[in-house]
């Protein structure tokens, strides 16, 4: 199995697995908020990685709240972070997290906004400007860090900047950006940003809502108060330290596995488009290093896939793999339904080797050129 689908979930980095480990032992039981010491020593390697999360946000390690992944951080910053009588701004391309927020916010009675993109999948400031000038004030603006489809960065400094004007507050999912890019909260201008441990080479079922002055959400359920009030419920101290460990590596590693990354996938467009006449490429050259998205006119992406079970690529968003219906955000940037349908995301990672993008290029080449009809 060549594995390029790192958009969707990363392998488990083994330093993570090493200090994650201890904690899942018997001698490890204790419950991180009880007054003993074995629940004081569970509770201070959570917040020793409640630290390194907010260093790899650039925030303060009091501003991090636990959560099970950035679905649930989404939820907690839309659903507990609307302004009482406020409005809302995304993008048309956000997650399916975000998106699936919008109908309870209507609901409410809170005004929604969808941004539209340009070809690239990018959001135009101009056009935040004009959505909340016609919000009441103040509102929450959400718009992801970088897409998990196509890769593109969106200029979150300068809608951070918009949304001060109007006296918003902003959001960001970073979700697939923290792993190769610097995102420090006060430089970009954002009081709340999601993060997921399996897209940051951590454990699944942890992530974390990291929450900047003056941005408090409600709180989604009522229960024993912990983390401030904010998430109620016990720490799992193997996945707070897994995410810790993961989030200080990424910190570590970010431009170099930027750079070597990147390089991969440059290597791999460059494979493709060589050997493919017609091929296109979706986002911006300029996006994240691990994504390329591509449309392949005439092909059901969904079926080329079934040919290639040594392959783990994607046809779109992972979260809705299987649902038969083209992606949202490849119709955002304009796609047809039937090239939408055509498209395949390579997610490449920290593992990602030369020889293996030299062999899906090849396998890949393979099946298109031996469906092609015989003259």
């Amino acid at each position: 199995m060549i594995y390029l689908d790192h958009l969707a979930s990363t392998p488990l980095d083994p330093q993570v697995l090493e200090a994650m480990l201890p904690w899942m032992r018997p001698d490890a039981a204790g419950n991180p908020h009880a007054a003993h010491p074995a629940g004081w020593r569970a509770a201070d390697a959570i917040e020793q990685a409640r630290g390194e999360v907010a260093a790899l946000a650039g925030a303060q390690p009091g501003e991090v709240v636990f959560t099970s992944g950035a679905t649930e951080a989404n939820a907690l910053a839309l659903l507990g972070g609307v302004p009482a009588g406020g409005g809302c701004v995304v993008s048309a391309v956000e997650h399916a997290s975000i998106l699936g927020c919008l109908p309870e916010l209507r609901q409410r009675g809170h005004p929604v906004a969808v941004l539209p993109v340009d070809g690239t999948g990018r959001v135009d400031p101009a056009a935040l400007d004009s959505a909340l000038a016609g919000l009441p004030k103040p509102s929450l603006v959400s718009v992801m860090a970088a897409n998990n489809e196509v890769g593109t960065v969106q200029p979150l400094a300068e809608l951070a900047a918009v949304a001060a004007r109007h006296g918003a507050t902003m959001h960001s999912d970073a979700v697939q950006a923290l792993s190769t890019r610097t995102l420090y909260m006060a430089a970009l201008g954002l009081h709340g940003l999601s993060l997921s441990g399996h897209k940051l080479y951590g454990p699944m079922g942890i992530g974390a809502l990291v929450v900047r002055p003056p941005f408090r959400p409600v709180p989604a359920s009522a229960g024993g108060g912990q983390q401030r009030g904010l998430r109620a419920g016990t720490l799992p101290t193997p996945l707070c330290v897994g995410l810790g460990v993961a989030c200080k590596l990424a910190r570590e590693r970010r431009e170099e596995d930027g750079r070597r990354i990147g390089a991969m996938r440059d290597r791999l467009w460059q494979r493709l488009r060589d050997r493919l006449p017609g091929i296109r490429r979706n986002g911006a050259e300029d996006g994240l290093a691990g994504c390329l998205n591509v449309t392949i006119p005439g092909i059901d992406a969904a079926d080329l896939l079934l040919d290639l079970p040594e392959l783990a690529v994607a046809t779109g968003s992972a979260c809705h793999s299987g649902a038969g219906e083209p992606s949202h955000v490849l119709l955002a940037l304009g796609l047809s339904a039937a090239d939408a349908h055509a498209s395949l995301r390579f997610g490449l990672g920290r593992g990602t080797s030369a020889a293996e993008v030299d062999e899906a290029a090849d396998r890949l080449v393979a099946v298109l050129d031996s469906a092609k009809p015989r003259e």
